[in-house]
């Protein structure tokens, strides 16, 4: 399976469809590295991409759906939730932090809402070490628990500043298509930050968007609209 690399998530795509000769709807595109600006040119690191061939499409006969498996009996969400609740006390402990953690749910969102006099440390550049601890968070709940339920975790007021973020984002990239004609490729993101895009422009007549890649590298595609 070819590779491709680049600075960015689309020069990598870009440089892989330039080198296939094929069109950018004719493959599926997985990240395997989002890449890094680094520092002054060090720790510079390059994305990188696979892209595969889209098979066309046959008939397939219609199966008849199987059964579904009801989930483990043994499975509980108070129990889950307690035990992603111990995990991010221990976590953020061993990371030097200290940190008070309160759980609130409502509806089908549980958000883990984290106190501590570092904010800074906990969020990390961009939003990286929040974001991995909530992937983190996520994946242990689905294994332990019996619903599908959404993990969220919020230090202060910080998913509000970054939805506000995320939407300026989107209008800016929303430009750039119009512009230019051609896809924007965003960084890889968290789920509530790509519904943030999504529906930031599910109104606009000029681009649509689509989340492409797999967690947690899954990212945004915004793309001119065809017109009819």
């Amino acid at each position: 399976m070819p590779t491709f690399q680049g600075k960015t998530i689309q020069a990598a795509i870009d440089a892989g469809l330039a080198s296939m000769q094929v069109e950018r709807d004719a493959v599926n595109v997985e990240v395997l590295t989002a890449g890094k600006r680094g520092f002054l040119g060090f720790g510079r690191q390059a994305a990188e991409v696979t892209l595969t061939l889209i098979p066309k499409p046959e008939p397939t006969p219609v199966a008849t759906p199987a059964p579904e498996t009801p989930v483990a009996s043994s499975r509980n969400d108070d129990t889950a939730l307690a035990h992603v609740q111990s995990f991010l006390t221990e976590t953020t402990k061993a990371m030097g932090l200290n940190v008070t953690v309160d759980q609130q749910q409502q509806g089908n969102e549980v958000t883990f809402q984290m106190t501590t006099d570092q904010d800074a440390l906990l969020i990390g550049k961009h939003g990286k070490i929040i974001n991995a601890l909530q992937y983190l968070a996520q994946t242990l709940f689905n294994h332990q628990g019996k619903r599908k339920l959404s993990i969220l975790l919020d230090v202060g007021d910080y998913r509000q500043r970054r939805a506000t973020t995320v939407e300026r984002l989107a209008g800016k990239s929303a430009r750039e298509v119009v512009a230019t004609g051609k896809s924007v490729y965003l960084d890889a993101m968290p789920a509530l930050e790509r519904k943030v895009i999504h529906a930031t422009l599910a109104d606009n007549e000029f681009v649509t968007t689509r989340s492409e890649g797999r967690d947690p590298y899954r990212y945004v595609v915004v793309l001119p609209k065809k017109q009819h």
